[in-house]
């Protein structure tokens, strides 16, 4: 029986040392999930070693996970011309927005939170000129609310943050539609300060561990 295609996760990057470690925490437990399959980690900006230095080296068969939770440029063209068209290399969906993702973030909220039920939610994502990226946040934002059974906002650490926190009624709690640490959850921690509870990124989460192995497997077959 032939080997499975090795599965390269395709991460942004970050020069974040937690956000670093958050994302090669998420590698080993995919790894580990699968322990037939050759699982490795490239990135698309920043880090090292880069998806285009990975996939040069390559030779066998190769299914690329995108680790990013949008249809941003990197989903939309970077990683497609990365891949080529070479046949031995297939190129999986992105993870959001999927149930996986909301169940994820659902935790990391409930875990987050402390003392009285909050009551207002709100959703904070890196902001993307894209359509498309927009387009997949907002179906996210739209399946957290059904879940959850109230509105949820769209939230930017802005200047005028601290006053459209204060405008809410409280208590408030952020979630975090953000796979790991770095300057944008930096920045969002600075902006809620007091005035609200935020949520961890999803990072090494069990269910984006399975929604990972999901898109491989999709793409593979």
């Amino acid at each position: 029986m032939p080997a499975a295609p090795v599965l390269l996760v395709a991460a942004h990057g970050t020069r974040s040392a937690i956000g670093s470690a958050t994302t090669a925490r998420l590698v080993r437990a995919v790894a580990a999930a699968r322990p037939g399959t050759a699982v490795s980690l490239a990135y698309l900006d920043v880090a090292e070693p880069t998806l285009r230095d990975t996939l040069a080296a390559s030779s066998g068969p190769t299914v690329v996970v995108p680790l990013l939770l949008s249809a941003g440029y990197h989903v939309r063209t970077d990683i497609p011309a990365l891949a080529g068209s070479r046949r031995e290399v297939a190129v999986a969906q992105h993870l959001g927005p999927d149930p996986l993702v909301i169940d994820a973030m659902l935790d990391r909220l409930v875990a987050a939170r402390y003392g009285a039920e909050p009551s207002t939610t709100l959703l904070a994502r890196v902001p993307s000129t894209r359509a498309e990226s927009d387009t997949d946040f907002q179906i996210a934002r739209a399946l957290l609310a059904q879940r959850l059974g109230r509105p949820v906002r769209e939230f930017a650490p802005e200047p005028s943050a601290r006053a459209a926190l204060a405008a809410y009624p409280p208590p408030v709690e952020i979630a975090s539609y953000l796979l790991a640490e770095g300057v944008f959850s930096q920045a969002l921690h600075a902006a809620a300060g007091a005035l609200a509870t935020v949520a961890a990124p999803i990072g090494a989460h069990p269910a984006l561990v399975e929604l990972v192995l999901a898109r491989y497997d999709e793409a593979r077959h």
